[in-house]
């Protein structure tokens, strides 16, 4: 009867542990191909990355010798973009939202955050980098995009010609 109680309780363990460890490999998988193929799309783009991020909305690099920011979409990996920061002017991160009342202040609900690459000697928009919009489900919660957003607006700065 032990024996039986023993093989019970591991088949329950198996039962309840077993999509979890399914669902963190499947993730990790996903995660290694993605990196993968930013690497392998750098490199044909004559670039190799100091700094990467991927999100489930975004697949970033960049690269500060080469002075170029690669921007991949994760949903189609075949749709990205190489932007040559030599020719960009100014790096803004472009918030709207709603005023909405908590208590006794008003706080801003962010319903979109985007990254703005600005032309040189021009403020005409090159690229906009989406971190969040409220009707894309892809997103995590804004205040965590809008910390990433600012991050990369720190580092796309640094890179830029003066």
């Amino acid at each position: 009867m032990e024996n039986a109680s023993a093989i019970m309780g591991i088949a329950l363990l198996a039962l309840f542990v077993g999509p979890i460890v399914f669902m963190i490999i499947k993730h990790s998988t996903k995660e290694k191909r993605k990196k993968k193929n930013l690497y392998r799309l750098a490199t044909e783009n004559q670039m190799k990355l100091d700094q990467v991020e991927i999100t489930n909305s975004l697949i970033l690099g960049l690269d500060s010798n080469t002075k170029k920011f690669l921007v991949i979409d994760p949903k189609d990996q075949t749709k990205y973009d190489v932007i040559d920061l030599k020719k960009v002017g100014q790096s803004v991160v472009a918030k709207s939202g709603h005023q909405q009342k908590i208590g006794n202040k008003n706080k801003l609900a962010l319903t979109h955050i985007g990254l703005e690459l600005l032309k040189n000697n021009s403020k005409e928009k090159m690229k906009e980098v989406v971190f969040y919009d409220e009707d894309d489900n892809d997103s995590l919660d804004a205040d965590t995009q809008l910390f990433i957003a600012n991050k990369w607006d720190g580092l796309i700065r640094k890179n830029l010609s003066a």
